[in-house]
């Protein structure tokens, strides 16, 4: 079983890399994918860039380029549900976006069309990762994770998207498209990720306060599982 790893951003990927052993590297598109073995488990490792569209393809050839039978997507985001703090992780049950509106044609806010309204997460690596979450001694919830091209820095922003997704904990800019590139391909995907902000007005503020830590935090779990599956 090959593990397609993507982080968005250098802090969030830069703890596997220094993991990874038996490194070979392959360019596709102008990125760098990284082959090796974490733990004797393989693993492709790809910084994709910031947004949806770049999640988006480098989804796509992690999956078709370079075999990967489960994506994972992990990094930082901002926590947006009710009682998550900066530091806490959040594993995403489904992902969907905040962004899309087509409602015009009777469309639910948040679907394209011809797709689902949202991407259901894999449970099995979702389960998998709580448990190594909560061996690592983090604060560990499963839930909605929403996506836009946006970075969420105001409380009334947050307020825009509890509206319409009540039941959303995080928001970032690359975990629906992951999870709509993934379910395409019906490959199991999952969207780990720790809270570098809020946010909220102070959320600029925090996330460059936080996002190394925040890639530790991620990445930790994630070489927990390895470790785990190691056994």
């Amino acid at each position: 079983m090959r593990f397609g790893i993507i982080c968005a951003m250098p802090e969030e990927i830069k703890e596997l890399t220094a993991k990874l052993s038996d490194k070979q590297e392959k360019k596709i598109g102008g990125k760098s994918y990284l082959f090796g073995k974490i733990n004797n488990q393989d693993v492709v490792l790809v910084e994709s860039g910031i947004g949806k569209v770049e999640a988006g393809i480098t989804t796509e050839h992690l999956i078709t380029d370079c075999g990967a039978d489960v994506v994972i997507n992990s990094g930082s985001a901002g926590g947006i549900g009710e009682g998550l703090h900066v530091g806490d992780i959040v594993i995403s049950t489904e992902t969907a976006y905040h962004d899309v509106d087509a409602t015009a044609f009777n469309y639910r806010y948040g679907q394209l069309p011809g797709k689902e309204p949202r991407f259901k997460a894999s449970d099995q690596w979702g389960q998998a990762l709580e448990k190594a979450g909560e061996k690592t001694g983090l604060n560990v919830k499963r839930g909605l994770i929403v996506s836009g091209d946006q970075f969420i820095a105001s409380s009334e922003a947050i307020k825009e998207i509890l509206k319409n997704f009540p039941d959303a904990l995080s928001s970032e800019m690359e975990g629906a498209a992951v999870g709509q590139v993934a379910t395409d391909h019906q490959i199991p995907y999952v969207v780990v990720r720790a809270m570098s902000d809020t946010g909220d007005e102070d959320a600029g503020v925090s996330f460059d306060d936080f996002i190394i830590d925040a890639g530790k935090r991620s990445a930790n779990m994630l070489l927990q599982l390895f470790a785990d599956l190691d056994k």
